[in-house]
């Protein structure tokens, strides 16, 4: 297994090649891991195993890292962050990593409405990193309060787009087989729909993405959405 690594990430090439057929000469790479393997995220974990202790906690995956700080003051947290963000460049700089400041960003997570358009100022070499009041992490957006409304928005639509394609396959008289229907709605609306479920699932918000998935469900069933009658509503009020 050593050795099969060292053939992984050892004696590495690359030729450039444009659409009109013209070639850059050969170039070697001396490090970092191979793009799209699987052993990549791990080796990349392995490398960066020895983070320095920080009073953030800090949270990643392979390459993804996120610190997270509370504090009771917006200057003391500041304050902690600069401090734990300086403590992370200068290791990342013994190995030879550098931080991508135009992809890093800040942000507060709070209740105030009254401090709702407060920005923190976060710097590494002495620029400032950029303030979002809702950044995606790893696909999911996450809002001030953590209600994640804007995400499910978003996730609504993705859904409701993929949801009318499924509904073009479909037909009485025409149109794919239950079977085809089924593995096509899973493969493309449950895949984004069901993303990062048990993370937003308790907001108050998931119903826009209830009923997109519930009608896909009807166009692949053949089931029709009909209302209650009035005495079955006053009955289930």
């Amino acid at each position: 297994m050593v050795k099969f690594i060292m053939e992984t990430l050892s004696n590495r090439s690359f030729i450039l090649q444009t659409s009109s057929g013209q070639c850059s000469r050969l170039r070697r790479l001396k490090n970092g891991v191979p793009q799209g393997s699987v052993l990549s995220p791990m080796l990349f974990n392995v490398y960066i195993h020895d983070l320095p202790d920080t009073a953030s906690r800090k949270y990643g995956y392979a390459d993804d890292l996120a610190i997270m700080l509370s504090r009771p003051t917006w200057k003391a947290m500041e304050e902690g962050l600069n401090e734990d963000m300086g403590t992370l460049v200068a290791y990342l700089r013994r190995w030879r990593l550098q931080l991508s400041v135009g992809k890093s960003v800040a942000a507060a997570y709070h209740l105030s409405t009254r401090e709702a358009r407060r920005e923190l100022e976060v710097r590494v070499d002495n620029k400032c990193l950029e303030v979002q009041q809702a950044p995606k992490y790893l696909g999911v957006r996450l809002d001030r309060t953590l209600s994640f409304k804007q995400h499910l928005e978003e996730v609504k639509a993705t859904v409701t787009s993929r949801v009318a394609l499924i509904r073009r396959l479909a037909g009485t008289t025409w149109g794919a087989s239950a079977k085809t229907l089924r593995i096509s709605t899973q493969a493309l609306v449950f895949s984004a729909a069901e993303y990062c479920a048990p993370v937003w699932s308790r907001s108050p918000h998931a119903r826009k993405v209830d009923v997109a998935i519930n009608t896909s469900l009807q166009i692949i069933t053949g089931c029709l959405s009909l209302p209650l009658c009035p005495s079955c509503q006053s009955s289930r009020e």
